[in-house]
């Protein structure tokens, strides 16, 4: 039995599931508000600049020159061009054979990394940062879908690892956000004690509990053999663990794809609350905590904004896309010599 056959949580049962009456929004994960990304996209993102190297017919302009649909340019007719497409107009007037050239649509596969580790179920806004990475996923995967283009996915957690290699069958994807929720709905439960009966909740994978000491890292390696040249990958994350390593991995694919690091945050990670003595806990836990030093402030708000610059230079220094986007749904892209909206204007919701 594949992970992709594996029977789906009772939360991914159909897009008019009916949910329990206990069921928290915001927290919870259904197979309906994945499928609702179909209609509801949450990100704008800047579309890369580059070729597309693979042989497949697809919806994608690549900048290839062939006998495409999309009229590219016309230039002198050079030994062995289709003597169809000589423009007679052009020839006539300027003395000289001219000949036009097409961009040909390519098939593009395109890879969706998805960080479902435990630091990425938290939020003090609308939603868990887990969450709305889940619906960036859904939403990247209906575009690609509608692009006419293969979708593949990884998603990476403490102690799992699961992945579908780029397909355009929609049964497959569907069976992607049956795992993406199934995941989401155990590792919630895992990490936040939600399941007290053993027969409700059984681990991700009991047969290999072992702890990778840096699952973003190995995911990236992974990625390596499994990504062709000319394939988009989205990375969604907070990128806590994005260390050395996974920059070298990272840049190695960048040589051969294009990649679009999309960082969720919440608001508390940027700025701590006012000055004040607060009241804490993991909901098994209790704790205080202590904002009043302003050292303590300015180095917390440091940190987090040396985090947001190291990602977004090096998605640009390898000619890639950059999004941040908060659980409050507000975001901002840029691109390579491209901007979009500011973070404050940037509410798409």
């Amino acid at each position: 039995m594949t992970a992709w056959s594996i029977p789906s949580h009772k939360h991914a049962v159909s897009s008019q599931e009916d949910l329990p009456k206990d069921f928290n929004y915001g927290i919870e994960l259904s197979l309906g508000q994945l499928i609702e990304m179909r209609n509801k996209p949450i990100i704008q993102w800047l579309a890369p600049n580059s070729k597309v190297k693979t042989n497949r017919v697809g919806g994608f302009r690549s900048r290839f020159k062939g006998r495409g649909m999309d009229f590219d340019e016309v230039r002198l007719y050079q030994i062995g061009d289709d003597i169809r497409n000589i423009d007679w107009r052009v020839t006539a007037r300027t003395g000289e054979a001219h000949t036009k050239l097409f961009k040909e649509e390519r098939e593009r596969p395109v890879f969706v990394v998805l960080d479902q580790m435990p630091n990425m179920f938290f939020g003090t806004a609308q939603v868990f940062k887990s969450l709305i990475a889940s619906q960036i996923a859904a939403q990247l995967m209906w575009n690609t879908l509608a692009n006419g283009d293969r979708f593949g996915a990884l998603l990476f957690g403490e102690y799992t690892h699961m992945e579908m290699k780029p397909s355009s069958n929609r049964r497959n994807c569907m069976r992607l956000l049956n795992r993406i929720v199934e995941s989401y709905q155990q590792i919630l439960g895992q990490t936040f004690n939600l399941y007290n009966n053993e027969e409700t909740y059984q681990p991700l994978d009991k047969d290999n509990q072992t702890t990778i000491q840096n699952p973003f890292s190995a995911t990236l390696k992974r990625l390596k053999h499994l990504a062709k040249p000319g394939t988009l990958i989205h990375i969604i994350s907070d990128f806590n663990q994005f260390d050395e390593t996974c920059q070298r991995h990272l840049a190695k694919l960048s040589q051969h794809t294009d990649i679009h690091c999309i960082l969720v945050n919440d608001p508390i990670e940027k700025e701590l609350p006012p000055s004040g003595v607060y009241g804490i806990t993991d909901g098994t836990d209790i704790g205080t905590l202590d904002t009043q030093s302003y050292a303590l402030r300015k180095n917390y708000q440091s940190a987090f904004q040396q985090k947001i610059e190291s990602v977004k230079d090096f998605s640009l220094s390898h000619r890639g896309i950059f999004t941040r986007i908060d659980t409050n749904y507000k975001q901002d892209s840029i691109g390579h010599h491209s901007t979009t909206q500011s973070p404050e204007k940037g509410d798409v919701r």
